[in-house]
């Protein structure tokens, strides 16, 4: 990622090795993104069972329904479950904050109607998902995943979740599990960066100021969190047809990649780019075109607003609480589809 960072630094736009168009220039990246003449897929890799794109209306009804979920849960009160959940817990970070966005999202996973459901999505979080997300494991155990896949299928039949929409038997449990990635996985890795810029003295890749912070909104707390360590840190899309981004020819085939950490970090477009420093959401009016951790157009976020006020009512949360006990077992964070922070401990202090 600091490679990725240093040639977005010195080029807006250039292609890989591997053939993707790389587009770090704001401008350029939302007109790609918003995509008005539909030159890309937009469809996110969680409504893809067996790889295969979902057809488009049952994309839109299952966007409809996380957007509908999320729309009747207060982000207040789910904040502070998911912080006191994590304060009881002992061991792995990840793993508590993966469990504890889901305690979080209880009732719009229907896992309170249940229980058959919360153990599987239980199974799901620690042997298939925890180790796709901090990269333990190479490849998920498929077998597994596929008889969870089965069970949340037949709970699915059994009414567990409201309002699920209406997708083929054969893969109705998958694209659950799927939909669970979509609630929990971002969420939970902006926990774990929330507590870790909290309670850490050497943040990763970035400096504190020199003035004091604790008196920053919350909100602004979570927005430079999400600017520095944007869950989602590129924006991957696939070409339809052949179109020319910028100076390049993107041909079917190829992806476009907007690698959002790297542009939220670009010093063209943020002062004191690797400071940390949520007052600068107080100085600038509005959110700059080079903040994106959402994406825009299509493809983005459908939960982006609930996100935003979410991670803010964490940050108000953690600051009206102790520390964490907390020990880092790693330097490096943890860099997969998903971004998240070094491995650490709770339960042990530093």
């Amino acid at each position: 990622m600091r490679k990725l960072h240093r040639r977005c630094v010195r080029k807006p736009v250039f292609r890989t090795l591997a053939g993707s168009v790389v587009v770090c220039d704001p401008e350029l990246a939302r007109r790609v993104l918003v995509d008005a003449d539909g030159h890309l897929d937009h469809v996110p890799a969680f409504w893809r069972p067996g790889g295969a794109p979902l057809p488009p209306p049952a994309c839109a009804a299952l966007n409809r329904w996380v957007h509908a979920r999320l729309a009747a849960e207060d982000p207040d009160a789910a904040a502070e479950v998911a912080v006191e959940a994590v304060a009881a817990s002992r061991g792995d970070l990840h793993r508590a904050c993966l469990h504890a966005v889901t305690a979080a999202n209880r009732r719009p996973l229907g896992l309170d109607r249940d229980d058959d459901l919360g153990r599987t999505v239980t199974r799901f979080l620690d042997d298939v998902f925890h180790g796709m997300m901090t990269g333990s494991h190479r490849h998920p155990d498929k077998a597994t995943f596929l008889e969870l896949a089965g069970r949340a299928g037949e709970a699915l039949a059994r009414g567990a979740a409201p309002g699920f929409p209406d997708v083929a038997p054969e893969v109705r449990g998958e694209v659950y599990l799927r939909a669970v990635t979509a609630f929990v996985g971002a969420s939970a890795a902006a926990l774990t960066w929330s507590i870790c810029v909290r309670q850490s003295t050497d943040l990763v890749d970035a400096r504190r100021p020199a003035d004091p912070v604790d008196g920053a909104p919350p909100e602004h707390v979570a927005l430079e969190t999400l600017r520095l360590w944007p869950p989602a840190w590129q924006h991957r899309r696939s070409v339809l047809r052949d179109h020319r981004v910028g100076p390049l020819k993107a041909l079917r085939g190829d992806e476009v990649v907007v690698p959002v950490h790297a542009m939220q970090r670009h010093p063209r477009y943020w002062p004191d780019a690797h400071v940390f420093d949520p007052g600068r959401w107080s100085r600038s009016p509005g959110r700059p075109d080079a903040f994106m951790p959402f994406a825009v157009g299509p493809g983005a976020c459908v939960g982006a607003g609930f996100e935003v006020r979410w991670l803010g009512a964490v940050a108000k949360h953690l600051a009206a609480r102790p520390p964490l006990a907390l020990a880092r077992r790693s330097a490096e964070p943890c860099v997969t589809a998903i971004f998240s922070a070094p491995e650490h401990v709770i339960g042990e202090g530093d």
